[in-house]
């Protein structure tokens, strides 16, 4: 009933591959014994043409072996080619699917308002978190009471050489101490897509890292970062902060890939640094262009996680340019990451209870040491012209 259609691109590869097949056996068939018999040839095509016709009847029973471009040209065409009674049932289903987006804009909706209600819950524990790692509050002696499972891979992993080495060159903090000092830093580093950011010159300054908090609001979310007092930011900029504009409805250009809400565009805040601490500058000594002329050093822009408050002005992605859409793609997914795991979790990402993905000089992958642990890189939404929830 159904003929294989010509714009399916892998039908078309299998064909041609195939063909090629049977006038490469023909061509070693007439070098090796000698010019065959028309009927030797029409065997040898005939063995080919059954096999072609296999391969095809194979893909057309299974598209899911295509490559996903292909895939989507062959069914399109099949259903481009159904009897017309069939075509309209299916485009009543595809009506059908629109009413369920509707109801789920309206069940994401309410996800996100109980998402801000339980953060709500919990400022209390992110303010004694806060306190702890800052010093202020000492807390009682501990007891574990949850399961930590032994993991032979880590044993086998400690009780190597080169472990032992790579772990020696850790400097041993002092029992005085008081709270947790570089916590933030250090579970920036743990994160590859932050750690990514962070330069070597940042690092002092995000030893000043108090805390990081979200706000909510009904079509964004803000991400506020509350130092210290130090020698890098006016004390008008010890809270930066970083908007995220989500957009709750499906796409209207492409609604079927809706699958809750996106984020669309992103605001910065300004940095008021104090003078000659701008860790997104750098100065650079000129070269005398003649003997005896004036060396005049030159202000250079230069990488910084402080760029993330920087970000691109909003623009239609889909018009921007290749490194436009890389830029706000990370800063997206950032943004995402921090509010969903990094704040709610930090403590995890500081004792490696949740691992990313880890490639040191040991050879090994570890992505989970705990039961808890989760795969973030498969939890990040997907960067196109938008990110999703």
């Amino acid at each position: 009933m159904y003929a294989v259609g010509s714009n399916s691109n892998m039908t078309n590869a299998a064909f041609n591959s195939s063909a090629a097949d049977a006038d490469a056996v023909v061509h070693a068939n007439k070098k090796g014994n000698g010019e065959q018999n028309d009927e030797s040839n029409d065997n040898i095509n005939g063995v080919d043409n059954e096999s072609m016709c296999n391969e095809l009847g194979d893909l057309i029973m299974c598209p899911a072996d295509m490559p996903a471009n292909s895939r989507k040209a062959f069914l399109q065409h099949m259903v481009e080619n159904l009897p017309p009674t069939v075509q309209n049932r299916v485009l009543a289903l595809k009506h059908n699917q629109m009413q369920q987006i509707k109801i789920s804009e309206e069940f994401f909706r309410e996800v996100y308002a109980l998402e801000q209600r339980f953060y709500h819950k919990s400022c209390e524990l992110f303010d004694e978190r806060r306190d702890i790692i800052g010093g202020v509050a000492e807390p009682q002696p501990q007891e574990r009471y949850w399961n930590e499972e032994h993991d032979p891979m880590l044993e086998e992993i400690r009780s190597s050489e080169e472990f032992k080495q790579l772990t020696s060159q850790l400097q041993r903090m002092p029992d005085t101490v008081q709270g947790v000092p570089k916590f933030w830093l250090t579970v920036f580093r743990n994160v590859a897509l932050i750690s990514d950011m962070v330069q070597e010159h940042d690092e002092p300054l995000l030893e000043y890292l108090q805390d990081i908090r979200i706000s909510y609001e009904p079509d964004s979310y803000t991400i506020e970062f509350h130092f210290e007092p130090n020698d890098y930011l006016h004390t008008s900029s010890l809270v930066l902060t970083k908007r995220y504009i989500l957009r709750h409805e499906a796409d209207k250009m492409y609604p079927f890939m809706f699958e809750g809400p996106e984020i669309v565009s992103c605001e910065g805040c300004k940095i008021h640094w104090r003078d000659g601490a701008n860790l997104t500058l750098q100065t650079v000594e000129c070269r005398r262009l003649r003997k005896g002329g004036r060396c005049i050093p030159k202000v250079m822009p230069r990488d910084s996680f402080f760029r993330f408050f920087s970000p691109p002005p909003s623009v239609d992605l889909s018009m921007a340019d290749e490194k436009t859409k890389m830029v706000l793609g990370t800063d997206f997914e950032v943004g995402y990451l921090l509010r969903t795991q990094i704040v709610p979790k930090a403590i995890l990402f500081y004792t490696g209870d949740i691992v990313d993905s880890i490639n040191d000089d040991l050879g090994v992958d570890v992505t989970s040491v705990s039961s808890d642990s989760q795969d973030l890189v498969a939890d990040r939404p997907s960067t196109s012209s938008s990110i999703r929830k």
